[in-house]
C-alpha cells in the first residue's frame, strides 16, 4: 500500500500547469488562526543549471532534421526578453513583446476564506489592496515595465532592427496588428492602441473589454487569432473567472475555466466558441479554413480539430450547455511534457518547407524543450487520423523554452523562446529569484530548398492589385490580401467585387485561395447568390463548408436559406451538416422549412462517442438543440403543425427541450402518449428526469419507472448520471426496483440495489439490507452495506457494532462502523476503540486516525483516545490533525493537537535533506531494473494516465524521464511541496459535520462530485454541504513513503520513471 500511495504521489510532481478553482470555504487555511503559515516548502526548479548559455552556444545544441537550418533572429540583446506572443503584420514585421512583470498573481500570498472571495465577488477584488494594485497596471492606471516590440528587416541579408511601439504595458499576452494599431489582450482588459499621428510609437489605447479574470497570471485571456466574419477568437486559460463586458456596447459574457471565445472587430459583440480542455496555448486557423489547438498537458489531446461549438473534459468541466457532447480523446501516444505552448501548420502551398511536412502540426514543447511533430488530418467522414512524428527540433540546452511559433511571410518557422531557468508558473514561487527577467530568444527555421520571394508592404498595395496576391502560394500573403481588402475602405474595395467572384469561381485554382477570395466578399459585404450557390455544389469540402458559414455574413430571408442549405444539410461530410447548424442559429430568423432543418438534425443518439459516427450524431443534436433555443415560438408552431408528422416522436422531443420549461413538458406528455416506447434510452432518461416534478410527466412514465424487469437499467443509468437527475421524484419511484434487486438473490443485482440505497439516501429498505450482513459476504458487498445503513445511526446501531468487531473486515469498514457507532453512542464506540486499537500497528493507526477525523463524533473520540494515551500526535497527519482541530476550534486538546503536528513538520522538514542525498545518491548511480520498476508502477495507474492506460484524476505521468532526479525526489519525499492547486485535496464539509476528500471532479448548481483513487466517485447535493473548497499546498498523499524502502525498491522505480518520455 505503501507504494501505491507514492505512486500516485509522483504524478503531482510533474504537473507544470496548476489549473485550479476555489469556491466557497470558511477557513480551509494552510495556517492557524493566527495567520501562521504551517507549510512553506520551497518547490525545485525545472533545471539544476545556472549558467546562462550564450545564444550562439544555445544554437550550437539545437538539432533538426536534415535539410533544415535554425538561425538566431533576435535575442535580449535586441531588447527581446521574456516574448510571450508573435504575430507578422501585413507588412511582413514581426510583432512581439516583453513580460519582464510575469508573473503577477494578485493573490499569491492569500489562502482559504479570504482568497475564495476575492475569487467570486468582484467588489471584494476592488477593495483588496493587492487586487487593485495590480487591476491599476492591467488598465493602464499604473505604468508597468513591459513593451511591445516590432522587428523589421527580418528577410535577406538586412539587419534586423528592433523598435519599441509602446511601452508602460504589464504583461502584454497577446497582440493581433489590425491596421494603423494593435489589439492587446493584457490581463482584465483588452483594448486597442494605435498609433495616430504615425511617429511609430502608440499614442492612444481605446478600451474595449473590461472583466477578465486575473487570478492566475498564466491562464489569463491570450492567443488571439483573426478568423473571417469579422471575428476575432482568442483562448481564456483554466483557473480564471469574470464577467467580461464589452465597453462599447452592452454585450456581456460569463468566462470562466478554459474557453475559446470570440469578439467582433468593432468590439460590440463577444461569444464563447468553445468549452474545455485546460489551458489552450497553441490555437491556429488552418489555410483551409479549419481551426486546431492544442491541450497544454497533452492528455490524448495534444493537437485537435476545434470546430465551433466543440467541447472537451478540462478543469470545472463546464459545457457550453449542459448537453453538449465532449470530444472523445483522439490520440493514444503522447508527445511528452506537461505544458504545451504553442501549434503552428506549414500551409504555404509551395516553396518552403517539403511536401512530407504538409498536415504536420509542430507543438512548441517548454517543458521537454523541443519542437514536437504530429501529423493530423480530420477525415470527410468526421474520423481523425494522427501520426506522432519525431521531434522536429531538439535541444541540449534546458533554458530552451519554445512557447509560441508562427510561419513567417517567408516561409520560415519562428519560434518565440522563453529562456528561462524556471518554466512553470507554479513549479516555484511567483517571486523566486531564479526566475529570469533579462533574456529570450526568437529563432528562425528554414529549408535548405527553399528560395527567397518577393514580401511586400501590404499596406502599400495597390486595391487594384490586392486580388491577384490572394493567389499568392504564401498563407501570409493570402491572409495579408485578404485582411487590406476587408479593412480598406469600401469605397475603394467594392469594385474588387467581380475579379473576387471570378477567383472563388475557378475551378482551376487551389481551394485555399477560392476560400481566401470567399473571405474577402465577406469583408466587402459582397453577396452573389449564383457563386454562393455554385460554392455550395462544389466539390472540394473546405469551400463547401465555408460557403455555408459565408451565410451568416449575409443578411438573407429564411426562404432564401432554406434553399441552399437543405440539400446540405444532408451532407455526407459532418463538418458540413454541423456549419449548416451553427449558421441556421447566427442567422437569428427562421420560418417553417429551417426550423424543419433543424428537427430533422435531433435525431437519436449513437451509441458510444466515437469519431466517424457516434460523436458527431452527438454533435449535431447538441448543435440543433442549441440553435432552435434562438426559436422558441416558431419551435412550438412547428411541432404542433402538420408537418411535425413527418418526423420521429424522438426528435420532436429532443428539439422540443428548446422550449420553455412548463411548454416542453407539456409537449413531452403530448407526444409521449403517441409513442409505444417501453422503456427509456440514457437520453431520454436523463430528460425525463428533470421534469419528474412535473405530475403529468411523472405519472406518464411511472409505470416505467416502477417496472421490475427494468429495475437493472434504470438503477443503473440513475447511478450513473446521478449528479443530473438526483431528485426526490426519482428517488420514491425507483424504491419498488430497489427493494427487487435487494431480495433478487443475485449478488450483481443486491450489491447494484445497496449502492443505490447508499447514493440515494434511501431509508426505508432496512429490512431488505440487514439480511445482506454477513461475514460471508465480499469486502465490496460489505462496503456497499454500511453506506446504505449508515444514514439510520440510531436504528442500525447493533448492526454497526457487529461489523466493527467483525474481524474478516478490513480496517476502514471496521473504523466506519465505529465511527456511525459515535454518532449515537460515543461510549460504546469508544469502548470498541479501547479494546481494538493497542492491537494495531503504527501504519494501521494511522488509517483509523485519518478516516475517524472526517465527523465530529469521530474527532471526539480521537481526543478521547489521546487522553487515555492509547494514540499519540505521531500517529497523525497534517490533515487529520487539522481536521480534529476545525471539528471544534475552541477545545483546548484540539488545539494542543494541532500545534505538536505542525511543530513535529517543521522538524521533519529539516531531516529532508538528509533523506534527498540519500535518494540521489542512489538515483544518480542509476542502476534500476526498469522491468521491476514498471510492475510496482502499475498501480499508480489508478489516479494518473500514461499514454492510453489509467485514469485522469491527478496528472498524466507522460514525459516523467524529463524531471530532474532532484526536483522529482523531493516531491515524493514532501509532496505537499509539490502540489499544484487543481490536484490539492479538494474537501466537502456536509451539514452533519462529516468529511469528503479526493479530487473535484465537477460542481455545478447540483451539486459536487468527489474523485477517488481507482477512479470511483461521490457526488453530493449542494443542499447537503455546509462548505467546501480547496486544502491549498496539501497533497492528498502522504509523504516520505520511501524512507522505508530498500536501495534495490527506489532504483528500480526510478528507473521505470525514466523510460517516460
Amino acid at each position: 500500500m505503501k507504494l501505491n500511495k507514492l505512486l500516485l504521489l509522483y504524478g503531482l510532481v510533474i504537473v507544470l500547469t496548476s489549473l485550479g478553482c476555489k469556491d466557497k470555504s470558511p477557513i480551509f487555511e494552510t495556517g492557524d488562526a493566527a495567520g501562521n503559515e504551517y507549510s512553506d516548502y520551497e518547490r525545485k526548479t525545472q533545471s539544476l543549471r545556472t549558467e546562462i548559455f550564450s545564444p550562439e552556444k544555445e544554437l550550437a545544441g539545437f538539432q533538426v532534421p536534415e535539410g533544415f537550418v535554425v538561425e538566431l533572429v533576435a535575442s535580449e540583446r535586441d531588447g527581446v526578453v521574456n516574448p510571450i506572443h508573435m504575430a507578422f503584420d501585413d507588412a511582413g514585421r514581426l510583432w512581439t513583446q516583453t513580460a519582464k512583470m510575469y508573473p503577477l498573481d494578485p493573490v499569491a500570498n492569500l489562502q482559504g476564506k479570504d482568497l475564495l472571495n476575492l475569487i467570486n465577488d468582484s467588489e471584494a477584488r476592488l477593495k483588496d489592496p493587492n487586487f487593485k494594485r495590480i487591476l491599476d497596471l492591467y488598465k493602464g492606471k499604473t505604468k508597468g515595465d513591459d513593451k511591445i516590440l516590432v522587428l523589421s528587416g527580418l528577410y535577406g541579408k538586412n539587419k534586423v532592427n528592433t523598435h519599441i511601439w509602446a511601452e508602460g504595458l504589464t504583461i502584454p499576452q497577446s497582440i493581433m496588428p489590425y491596421k494603423n494599431g494593435a489589439y492587446v489582450a493584457q490581463g482584465s482588459e483588452l483594448f486597442f492602441l494605435e498609433d495616430t499621428d504615425k511617429d511609430g510609437k502608440a499614442d492612444k489605447r481605446t478600451p474595449l473589454f473590461t472583466g477578465f479574470g486575473i487570478t492566475d497570471t498564466h491562464t489569463m485571456a491570450h492567443v488571439l487569432v483573426r478568423g473571417p466574419g469579422d471575428w476575432i477568437h482568442f483562448s481564456h486559460g483554466a483557473l480564471n473567472k469574470g464577467e467580461v463586458s464589452s465597453l462599447v456596447s452592452d454585450a456581456k459574457v460569463r468566462i470562466d475555466f478554459s474557453k475559446i471565445a470570440r469578439f467582433s472587430l468593432d468590439s460590440k459583440r463577444i461569444e464563447l466558441v468553445n468549452s474545455g480542455l485546460n489551458n489552450i496555448w497553441g490555437y491556429k486557423l488552418r489555410g483551409n479554413g479549419q481551426w486546431y489547438g492544442i491541450e497544454a498537458n497533452d492528455l490524448g489531446f495534444s493537437i485537435v480539430p476545434m470546430e465551433i461549438g466543440t467541447g472537451f473534459p478540462g478543469i470545472g468541466s463546464e459545457r457550453l450547455r449542459s448537453y453538449q457532447p465532449w470530444m472523445p480523446e483522439l490520440h493514444k501516444f503522447r508527445v511528452g511534457g506537461t505544458g504545451i505552448s504553442g501549434v503552428a501548420f506549414a500551409d504555404d502551398l509551395e516553396g518552403t518547407f517539403p511536401e512530407e511536412w504538409k498536415d504536420v502540426a509542430f507543438i512548441a514543447n517548454p517543458i521537454t524543450s523541443s519542437i514536437n511533430a504530429v501529423r493530423i488530418v480530420r477525415n470527410s467522414d468526421g474520423t481523425v487520423t494522427a501520426e506522432h512524428l519525431p521531434d522536429f527540433l531538439t535541444s541540449e540546452d534546458d533554458w530552451f523554452r519554445p512557447v509560441n511559433m508562427e510561419f513567417g511571410p517567408d516561409g520560415s518557422l519562428y519560434i518565440a523562446d522563453w529562456y528561462n531557468k524556471i518554466v512553470s508558473h507554479n513549479e516555484v514561487a511567483t517571486t523566486h529569484p531564479d526566475r529570469d527577467k533579462s533574456h529570450g530568444r526568437i529563432w528562425r527555421i528554414s529549408h535548405k530548398s527553399q528560395k527567397p520571394w518577393p514580401i511586400p508592404n501590404f499596406f502599400e498595395v495597390k486595391t487594384t492589385e490586392l486580388v491577384a496576391y490572394l493567389k499568392s502560394p504564401s498563407i501570409w500573403a493570402k491572409r495579408a490580401a485578404w485582411h487590406q481588402i476587408s479593412d480598406r475602405p469600401n469605397a475603394e474595395t467594392r469594385q474588387l467585387a467581380k475579379d473576387l467572384i471570378s477567383l472563388a469561381s475557378d475551378s482551376s485554382q487551389d481551394e485555399e485561395t477560392r476560400i481566401m477570395a470567399l473571405w474577402s466578399l465577406e469583408g466587402i459585404k459582397h453577396y452573389d447568390h449564383s457563386l454562393i450557390k455554385a460554392l455550395l455544389a462544389s466539390r472540394p469540402d473546405n469551400l463547401r463548408r465555408e460557403a455555408v458559414r459565408s451565410l451568416q455574413s449575409f443578411s438573407l430571408s429564411a426562404d432564401e436559406l432554406a434553399s441552399l442549405l437543405t440539400k446540405l444539410s444532408s451532407d455526407s461530410n459532418p463538418m458540413i451538416r454541423s456549419e449548416v447548424l451553427r449558421t441556421l442559429e447566427a442567422v437569428k430568423i427562421a420560418n417553417t422549412e429551417t426550423i424543419g432543418l433543424l428537427v430533422a438534425a435531433c435525431k437519436e443518439p449513437l451509441e458510444g462517442n466515437a469519431m466517424g459516427g457516434s460523436y458527431e450524431r452527438n454533435f449535431e443534436r447538441f448543435l440543433a438543440r442549441k440553435a432552435l433555443e434562438n426559436y422558441p415560438k416558431e419551435l412550438s408552431v412547428f411541432i404542433r403543425s402538420p408537418k411535425a408528422v413527418q418526423y420521429d416522436i424522438s426528435n420532436l422531443i429532443w428539439a422540443s427541450q428548446a422550449l420553455p420549461k412548463e411548454e416542453r413538458e407539456q409537449v413531452f406528455v403530448d407526444l409521449w402518449k403517441k409513442t409505444n416506447k417501453k422503456d427509456l434510452d440514457e437520453v431520454t432518461f436523463v430528460l425525463v428526469a428533470g421534469m419528474l416534478d412535473n405530475r403529468n410527466v411523472l405519472n406518464i412514465v411511472l409505470p416505467i419507472l416502477e417496472n421490475e424487469n427494468k429495475a437493472v437499467a434504470n438503477v443503473s443509468l440513475t447511478l450513473k448520471n446521478l449528479s443530473t437527475v438526483q431528485s426526490k421524484e426519482l428517488t420514491k419511484a425507483l424504491n419498488r426496483p430497489i427493494k427487487y434487486l435487494l431480495k433478487s438473490g443475485d449478488r450483481p443485482k443486491q450489491m447494484l440495489g445497496l449502492e443505490a440505497v447508499g447514493k440515494l439516501n434511501i431509508q426505508g429498505l432496512r429490512n431488505e439490507v440487514l439480511p445482506l450482513v454477513d461475514e460471508a459476504s465480499p469486502p465490496e458487498m460489505i462496503r456497499l452495506v454500511i453506506s446504505a445503513l449508515k444514514n439510520q445511526p440510531v436504528e442500525n446501531k447493533e448492526t454497526f457494532i457487529k461489523l466493527a468487531g467483525m474481524e474478516t473486515l478490513d480496517i476502514e469498514q471496521r473504523a466506519s462502523s465505529i465511527q456511525t457507532v459515535a454518532i449515537v453512542d460515543l461510549k460504546a464506540a469508544n469502548n470498541i476503540l479501547a479494546i481494538w486499537v493497542p492491537k494495531l500497528d503504527l501504519e494501521q493507526k494511522k488509517k483509523v486516525i485519518n478516516l475517524m477525523a472526517n465527523s465530529k463524533e469521530g474527532s471526539k473520540l480521537l481526543k478521547q483516545l489521546l487522553g487515555e494515551e492509547l494514540i499519540s500526535a505521531n500517529e497523525f497527519d497534517l490533515s487529520s490533525a487539522e481536521k480534529v482541530f476545525q471539528s471544534n476550534t475552541a477545545d483546548e486538546k484540539g488545539i494542543q493537537l494541532f500545534e505538536l503536528v505542525k511543530k513535529r513538520i517543521k522538524v521533519e522538514k529539516s531531516e529532508l535533506e538528509s533523506n534527498l542525498q540519500r535518494f540521489m545518491a542512489i538515483a544518480d548511480r542509476g542502476e534500476g531494473n526498469p522491468k521491476n520498476g514498471k510492475t510496482l508502477f502499475q498501480t499508480c495507474l489508478l489516479c494518473h494516465g500514461v499514454g492510453d492506460q489509467g485514469f485522469d484524476f491527478a496528472p498524466a505521468l507522460d514525459g516523467s524521464a524529463l524531471r530532474e532526479n532532484e526536483a522529482l525526489l523531493t516531491a515524493i519525499l514532501e509532496p505537499d511541496a509539490a502540489v499544484e492547486s487543481n490536484y490539492s485535496v479538494y474537501r466537502v464539509t456536509k451539514n452533519d459535520g462529516s468529511n469528503i476528500e479526493g479530487y473535484l471532479v465537477k460542481k455545478d448548481e447540483r451539486g459536487t462530485t468527489i474523485g477517488f483513487m481507482g477512479g470511483s466517485k461521490q457526488f453530493v447535493q449542494a443542499l447537503e454541504i455546509r462548505f467546501e473548497g480547496y486544502l491549498e499546498g496539501r497533497s492528498f498523499m502522504p509523504k516520505g513513503l520511501i524512507d522505508n524502502y530498500s536501495d534495490e525498491q527506489v532504483s528500480d522505480l526510478l528507473a521505470y520513471i525514466k523510460t517516460l518520455k
